[in-house]
């Protein structure tokens, strides 16, 4: 069954409006872990045994707490090193914002600091799999396609979890700042997706893109974006859903390959971990949504869809 946008849109208003309040803490557990408000799989979700899934992105950004200075990112890592034994410094995230109702070229004022921004980390699994990135105002928790890429995505519901006891941690770890809770203000979720020809099979993006065809002859380099706003029932934007997909080489081998990333974001209903992972999850089944409405009748074959 395909999802038409609205349809999927009108999905996630439904589940957005139906969020117990943030002291309802109901327990629901997932693989013997505990999450408070925690929902299974919908049923009628399109699935597929064989996806192109590359890297599944989880991620939230928070208010920076007071007094918190870069000498104590050791004192994070030792949170979640028993796990993600491996430390990466990476050139930190700028702040980023779903805004709505602003000029689409506003310009930003100057600003000066006085000293560069904090880098931010990666913790990271010795088969690098799975990663938690961190910087002050930001945790985000990847997975992700390694070596041959015959390891299996351990699915949406089991990684939220995970990604809810990160943040609990880092949470109780920031109370010790005088901040008892994130205050998260944005959320996102990310689908990453690689796209291979398949031996026997067209290599013609509109193969397996219903939103692109280019008529007699397919370029050799492409790329196309857009945005959309999702809405709730009265019309308030509660956040954007962004497709990006273009053509690609891996780097090993060369392969030529198209990659179709679908994101989720924007801010919680409430600046809470419940409203956020809540978010998350609508996100999540949004993105599911809009993957089988972007991509082909033949390309599900391919991919072996069985919802």
């Amino acid at each position: 069954m395909i999802i038409s946008r609205r349809n999927a849109e009108e999905r996630f208003q439904c589940n957005m409006g139906s969020v117990p309040a943030p002291n309802d803490t109901r327990p629901s557990t997932l693989m013997g872990i505990s999450a408070p408000n925690m929902r299974p799989r919908p049923e009628d979700l399109p699935d597929f045994l064989k996806p192109p899934l590359n890297e599944v992105v989880l991620g939230v950004q928070f208010n920076e707490p007071t007094g918190y200075q870069l000498i104590r990112a050791f004192e994070v890592w030792s949170l979640f090193r028993e796990v993600y034994p491996e430390v990466h410094e990476q050139p930190p995230l700028a702040p980023i914002f779903e805004t709505f109702g602003l000029p689409t070229q506003a310009i930003s004022p100057i600003q000066f600091f006085p000293a560069p921004p904090p880098p931010r980390f990666w913790f990271m699994r010795p088969d690098g799999v799975e990663l938690i990135q961190f910087q002050p105002d930001r945790l985000l928790h990847n997975w992700r396609k390694v070596g041959d890429g015959t390891n299996e995505y351990p699915r949406f519901e089991s990684m939220v979890v995970g990604f809810r006891a990160e943040l609990e941690k880092l949470q109780a770890y920031f109370a010790g700042f005088g901040q008892p809770s994130l205050n998260i203000n944005q959320c996102e979720v990310s689908y990453i997706n690689h796209i291979l020809k398949i031996p026997g099979t067209s290599s013609a993006p509109s193969d397996w893109l219903n939103m692109i065809h280019f008529g007699e002859q397919d370029p050799e380099v492409f790329s196309l974006s857009f945005r959309n706003i999702i809405r709730d029932e009265i019309g308030k934007p509660l956040g954007r859903f962004m497709c990006d997909v273009g053509s690609a080489s891996l780097r090993n081998d060369g392969q030529q390959i198209i990659t179709l990333t679908l994101t989720v974001r924007g801010p919680p209903r409430a600046p809470t971990l419940a409203s956020a992972v809540e978010f998350l999850t609508t996100g999540r089944d949004l993105i599911v949504r809009r993957f089988a409405e972007l991509t082909t009748t033949a390309a599900h074959k391919v991919w072996e869809r069985i919802k």
